[in-house]
């Protein structure tokens, strides 16, 4: 079975934002055994968007397209789409009821221009959206399946998995692709290649990819076998015998962030924990709070940029600072302590160092950071150099303490 993705929005294209729904989509369908042949991204424009529909119509076998249903005027794919398989648009009035519903559950009344997106192409099918309002659609034509699916990543994921997946497969689509994501930080991309390319060469009909960040690497283990259970099998096989190679740099096997399975560590060891940061602004205890649940480990934490508030709320001694400074091992540790000592946590993280762009020298280059752990058994601070932005740095900081974290709970 054939497989196109069509994804649209000036944004994408622009640098607005980054197309998220294309790699989710490409992996979804070719674990199901799709042959994606093509993905394209067009802009809001109703006669792009007609001439790769209409391309589409005639080569793929499931054309899924994500983006431009919204209620404004710029939201066309609907419109679009109905023209090319030569349809009108009618009201749908449960659609129209369950957008009234999501706005009142809100506390505001439903506005005028939302009506629009209850209108669907005559005899499709409306696919509920539990997020937001714009509903995705499917029709066939031809004998090709059309998904119309919202571009906001979380409703289409959600529609893919709740709807279009189950709809695949009741269709004689199999799982004979299975995939699995071993999360790592801390390690390069070629470090983490070099170290399991003897073992991927051993294992049958298993493909590896990687997936680069700021904040870690991504090993997709992707294995295919004759029927779904020997593609289990094997995906879960080629995922463990990884793992143990990599050792503590697998954090995750899933989509788990890094803060989850510091949470879950912190909670089954009945521990808690606060945070001290400097360079890194709170983006530590946002991370660490983000998560459902997290007030039952967390603490809370200090924003500490001055040099006086180091002193005043985290004990951070004067001696300290005059000999080596904020940015420092010493500070580092002294933050940590200081901080589980005023939370009377179990564990004290801190994070002090130069997210730039100025303030460096050649002593203390931009993206030196130091991160510090704390706990009654003991310390541990280490010495990080990152390069790129001032949000990057911020970024890989937090990501390098929840990881030095996790490491002093394990």
């Amino acid at each position: 079975m054939k497989a196109e993705i069509v994804t649209i929005g000036r944004e994408l294209l622009d640098g607005g934002r980054v197309d998220t729904n294309t790699s989710h989509l490409g992996a979804r369908l070719a674990a199901l055994g799709a042959d994606v042949t093509r993905a394209t991204t067009v802009p809001d424009d109703p006669k792009a968007i007609e001439e790769v529909l209409l391309r589409a119509l005639g080569d793929a076998d499931v054309v899924i397209t994500t983006g431009g249903l919204g209620p404004t005027s710029d939201d066309r794919t609907k419109h679009v789409v109905a023209r090319v398989l030569g349809r009108s648009l009618v009201l749908d009035d449960d659609t129209l009821e369950r957008i009234a519903a999501h706005f009142e559950e809100l506390g505001r009344p439903m506005p005028e221009i939302n009506v629009a997106q209850a209108m669907i192409p005559e005899g499709a099918r409306a696919i509920e959206n539990t997020i937001g309002t714009a509903p995705g659609l499917l029709m066939e034509q031809d004998r090709t399946l059309f998904f119309v699916l919202p571009g906001v990543p979380a409703e289409m994921k959600r529609m893919v998995e709740s709807y279009v997946v189950p709809f695949l497969e009741g269709r004689g689509l199999r799982r004979l692709t299975e995939e699995r994501i071993l999360r790592t930080t801390g390690v390069p991309e070629s470090a983490i290649a070099e170290e399991i390319e003897g073992l991927t060469r051993k294992l049958a009909r298993t493909e590896i990819a990687y997936t680069a960040s700021a904040t870690g690497v991504d090993v997709r283990v992707i294995c295919r076998g004759d029927t779904p259970a020997e593609a289990r099998r094997t995906a879960d096989d080629a995922a463990e015998r990884i793992g143990e190679k990599l050792g503590n740099a697998v954090y995750a096997t899933g989509e788990e962030p890094i803060e989850q399975v510091v949470g879950y560590l912190l909670q089954m060891g009945k521990k808690t924990v606060a945070v001290a940061e400097s360079c890194t602004g709170g983006r530590l205890g946002w991370r660490l709070t983000r998560i459902p649940g997290s007030s039952e480990y967390f603490v809370g934490g200090v924003i500490a940029y001055s040099d006086d508030l180091k002193k005043r709320l985290l004990g951070v001694r004067v001696k300290t600072l005059k000999d080596h400074g904020a940015v420092s091992e010493e500070a580092a540790l002294e933050m940590a302590e200081g901080v589980r000592d005023k939370a009377h946590s179990d564990y004290g993280v801190a994070i002090t160092g130069i997210a730039g762009p100025g303030g460096g020298d050649d002593e203390k280059p931009l993206g030196l950071v130091f991160v510090a752990v704390s706990w009654d058994r003991g310390e541990r601070v280490e010495r990080f150099r990152f390069s790129g932005g001032r949000d990057t740095v911020r970024e890989m900081a937090a990501q390098a303490a929840l990881d030095m974290l996790r490491r002093a709970l394990l």
